[in-house]
């Protein structure tokens, strides 16, 4: 977490700071310093005013953010490829450590921001929630408004807006408000030891896996994704699928990088690194013990 900055109740509101981080270089691991930022023991938040912004972090803690006015521009929560999104006033996202997070946007709308030490406030969280600090951990979640979420987050903005700022009753507003933003971790922790998982969810799966192959479909991604178990996932999968998701996965790149194959002005690393591998090493070796012929064979036509 970032060193302090907000020292006083007389700190003025920032603004007017360039809310750019450039895409194509390495992401930051350090929140920038956007707007008014006060800092407790175990988190921080900022009110980041509005304006054009280009987001390129990985943070080392967990971040929360949510939305005051409507928001559209593209970003990534999956890998490099960015997209267009379309949110709604308070909705909001939790990233945890080591997430990429990646976007941009012409105007983007003012945003409550918070970076959290979890491993600090999870007993806090877990005793509100009334579960046990297992049952909780930080995990992709994209969050519906939610009526007293809102209430919550202008509460807490117009305490980071006042010329005085009350530090214990800004703490108080601010755990409350992480503690329903991580609401639905526990709830869908719950859901998965209830309901079985359907087909639908597969097909699903299989769609966000062609749609990312380029990103992060590690078995424990794509359970978060799914809303499931890691072991009910693949249990699952296999049912419907008949392999493992790595497997599959591994069949899918294998698939797409063939085909890019074709076009002899993809140069091999970059056929690699668009399909999900590592290196164009590591497309060789799979090719092989896939295919049993190398990238370069298929592309001379051997």
């Amino acid at each position: 977490m970032t060193s302090k900055t907000d020292t006083g109740a007389e700190a003025p509101v920032q603004a007017g700071r360039e809310q750019i981080i450039p895409l194509s270089a390495p992401p930051l691991a350090d929140l920038p310093l956007w707007g008014r930022r006060i800092e407790f023991e175990s988190f921080l938040v900022e009110l980041v005013p509005p304006g054009e912004r280009i987001f390129n972090v990985r943070l080392a803690d967990t971040f929360a953010s949510i939305n005051f006015a409507p928001a559209e521009g593209t970003s990534s929560l999956a890998g490099d490829r960015l997209r267009p999104y379309d949110r709604r006033p308070y909705e909001y996202i939790i990233a945890p450590p080591r997430f990429p997070l990646k976007g941009e946007t012409k105007f983007a709308p003012e945003v409550l921001a918070f970076v959290i030490r979890f491993e600090e406030l999870r007993a806090t969280i877990s005793d509100a929630l009334d579960c046990t600090p297992a049952d909780i951990n930080p995990e992709v979640v994209l969050g519906d408004p939610v009526p007293f979420n809102a209430e919550l987050a202008k509460k807490i903005r117009t305490q980071l807006n006042a010329p005085r700022l009350a530090r214990g009753y800004l703490e108080s507003l601010s755990i409350a408000l992480l503690v329903e933003m991580f609401k639905p971790i526990v709830m869908r922790k719950t859901r998965r030891s209830r309901r079985p998982f359907d087909k639908r969810k597969i097909r699903a799966l299989l769609d966000y896996i062609d749609a990312n192959l380029d990103g992060d479909l590690a078995i424990q991604k794509l359970a978060g994704f799914a809303g499931v178990s890691a072991h009910q996932l693949s249990r699952a999968f296999k049912s419907v699928v008949g392999e493992s998701p790595h497997n599959y996965v591994v069949q899918r790149r294998t698939d797409a990088a063939r085909q890019l194959l074709i076009n002899e002005k993809y140069p091999l690393a970059d056929i690699a690194f668009a399909t999900g591998f590592s290196s164009q090493s590591h497309m060789t070796t799979v090719f092989k013990k896939v295919l049993g012929v190398t990238p370069a064979s298929i592309r001379r036509g051997d």
